[in-house]
């Protein structure tokens, strides 16, 4: 018996030493395994790409308050979660890039860098200072992240690939624009007229991309245009078109914004000389060939996010002018994410075309209630007629949509021959290309498309005043971040575009959630119905004073019947709000007992089935072996 005793005791220790051993092996070894739902650690294979194509050494200098004994809960949750994600991209770059982690306490050096950095304290309400930020640094370039928000945390991923991304590049990105509108301003056609002012949105683009303004007799669109962005694309030619067409083909990221009804062509040279041209835009040859469908003679509208607007009648909420809060933008993408307040001015509807096999992802789309209508009626008609011929027709729409894959060409045939120009007998000989022709890409590419331009216009993105003499511009909306987002979006390479949103580590309990949702529908139906029956009440007692009123009486004596019912109304207010109160009285015990039973599981269930497992391990191998002593 006491040898069975000693030898269980030492096979219990062996076991003990190996599961130590086991331990401080896989500590070293360079394997993990990401075991959460979303994969909240697991890098993207576009960050992967990114990460091996780097040449020079990275450094990442991650400055977090850790010392600071004030920070709330979520805060050093999230901030353990950036400081792992970044350890993981210092895994995965093979050495080529250096995490180091600094916290910068009062008063003190790392305190100072991080100041230099750009990284500013936010002060907590308890009035702590905290520093929660990173620089990226690659030989004479840096990019600072300045504050990790919890609130982005989806794509903290997405933020950090994009910083890596834009420090390993040498030269700015260089966007190529094709339009109509006159952009950059200057002087007015017509004499004693105040010159036009560039765009805003153009000016802040200029900060940190180099814009060039293509002609519009553009033949071939140059490899060292990162990013074409085409805007309000009004009877282009077929040479200009096949120019874009073969850019996109080549793999070139490519804005497109079109509009029905441009509100910002009205203000044209050509307007302005008592001339009408079409003001709506198009490009159908292409269009047809990404797989969107768009009726250029079609505006769209959605009372849902109808815009309160002046008609000179009063103040209504004009369907045509739309107004989107973030929850009716893609929460799920980095061009649309973070926005709060985007103003759409008559735009057109897109969708999918229906053979398309593309991939088409809408960023903004309308509710079930849109509709739409002629686009001519904008100018003819009032805007309390146009609000009730709007009728819903049931069909998906989206203001903003991007389409991905390998697109074909929309001129099978090849270059298009040249255009005759105005006054010329004979068109002017087609110079030679640098380019081959190409029937299809090679690889996928994505196109970004928007159905209004006037959304971007100063007259809808941005307020102009004057203060003290000087010229003060602030945005009215988030229309000019929407599109910068865009536009730095798709200036990176195809790699950083493939990351999308990533989930929290803050998993909530939706099951607690859903008992508080109902619970409060509970309050709402109880305190609606105790209000109409005050409101029924009080209705009562002012036709009775009124009448009283009429009769000439200073005092008035309620008859019995309104006595009583009042008393009747007390009564049944006080029943009401005790259930109201056995409510959450019933709501709160279901929520403490489901975390009683959720501490429960954690905490015993686990290591319970673990150790019954274990026991019968044990005692079906100490079965065996006295199976094998006894034989």
């Amino acid at each position: 018996m006491s040898r069975n005793w000693s030898y269980s005791s030492l096979s219990i220790l062996l076991l003990f030493i190996c599961l130590i051993a086991v331990n401080v092996v896989a500590y070293y070894l360079p394997m993990r395994a990401d075991m959460t739902a979303e994969k909240l650690y697991t890098i993207s294979e576009g960050s992967r790409s990114i990460l091996s194509g780097l040449k020079d050494p990275l450094r990442i200098k991650y400055y977090f308050s850790a010392s600071s004994e004030e920070l709330p809960p979520y805060i050093k949750n999230y901030a353990e979660r950036v400081r792992e994600v970044l350890e993981e991209y210092e895994n995965l770059s093979s050495g080529r890039i250096t995490l180091e982690t600094f916290d910068p306490k009062p008063d003190t050096e790392e305190e100072e860098w991080a100041e230099r950095y750009g990284i500013n304290a936010v002060t907590l309400p308890q009035g702590s200072r905290l520093y929660f930020g990173a620089v990226v640094l690659m030989l004479d370039q840096e990019m600072t992240l300045p504050f990790f928000d919890p609130r982005r945390e989806r794509f903290l991923e997405y933020d950090l690939t994009q910083a890596i991304y834009k420090v390993s590049q040498t030269e700015r990105p260089k966007i190529g624009i094709l339009s109509t509108l006159n952009l950059s301003g200057g002087r007015s056609m017509i004499p004693g007229q105040r010159p036009a002012e560039k765009w805003v949105f153009l000016g802040e683009m200029e900060k940190t991309m180099e814009v060039v303004n293509l002609p519009l007799d553009t033949e071939e669109i140059a490899d060292d245009i990162g990013l074409l962005l085409v805007m309000h694309p009004k009877e282009f030619s077929d040479s200009l078109v096949y120019a874009i067409d073969q850019f996109v083909l080549r793999g070139g990221k490519t804005i497109v914004m079109v509009d029905p009804n441009g509100r910002a062509d009205l203000a044209s040279p050509m307007n302005q000389m008592g001339r009408q041209p079409q003001i709506a835009s198009n490009l159908p040859k292409l269009f047809e060939k990404w797989g969107v469908d768009y009726d250029v003679s079609k505006v769209s509208g959605d009372p849902t996010f109808g815009t309160p607007v002046n008609t000179g009648s009063g103040v209504m909420r004009f369907p045509m002018w739309m107004s989107f809060n973030a929850q009716a933008l893609d929460q799920t993408h980095p061009v649309t994410s973070q926005l709060e307040n985007v103003l759409f001015v008559e735009a057109g509807a897109l969708s999918k075309a229906k053979d398309s096999k593309h991939e088409y992802t809408p960023l903004l789309s309308l509710s079930d209630k849109s509709g739409i209508l002629d686009a001519f009626m904008l100018r003819f008609v009032q805007p309390n007629q146009i609000s009730r011929d709007l009728k819903p027709d049931n069909q998906s729409k989206s203001l903003i949509a991007r389409v991905s894959g390998k697109f074909e060409t929309a001129f099978p045939g090849g270059r298009p021959p040249a255009e005759k120009k105005e006054g010329e007998e004979q068109p002017e000989p087609q110079q030679p290309l640098n380019h081959e022709h190409l029937n299809a890409a090679q690889e996928a590419t994505s196109v970004m498309v928007f159905s209004d331009i006037d959304f971007i216009s100063d007259d809808f993105s941005v307020q102009k005043m004057n203060f003290l003499g000087q010229r003060i511009i602030q945005p009215a909306n988030d229309n000019l971040n929407l599109m910068l987002n865009a536009v730095e979006h798709l200036s990176g390479n195809e790699a950083l575009m493939s990351i999308r949103s990533r989930g929290q580590s803050a998993r909530p309990f939706t099951r607690l959630q859903a008992m508080q949702v109902e619970a409060q529908m509970k309050f709402q139906d109880e305190e609606s119905r105790l209000q109409e029956t005050l409101k029924q009440v009080q209705n009562q007692l002012d036709t009775l004073l009124e009448s009283a009123g009429k009769k000439g009486e200073t005092e008035v004596i309620l008859p019995p019947e309104m006595q009583a019912e009042i008393k009747r109304f007390r009564g049944e207010e006080r029943q009401t709000r005790k259930k109201l109160r056995e409510v959450r009285k019933v709501l709160r015990q279901d929520i403490e007992s489901l975390g009683t039973r959720l501490t429960v599981i954690n905490m015993l269930a686990v290591p319970l089935i673990v150790g019954i497992i274990g026991f019968f391990f044990y005692r079906s191998r100490l079965q065996a072996r006295n199976t094998r002593a006894v034989s």
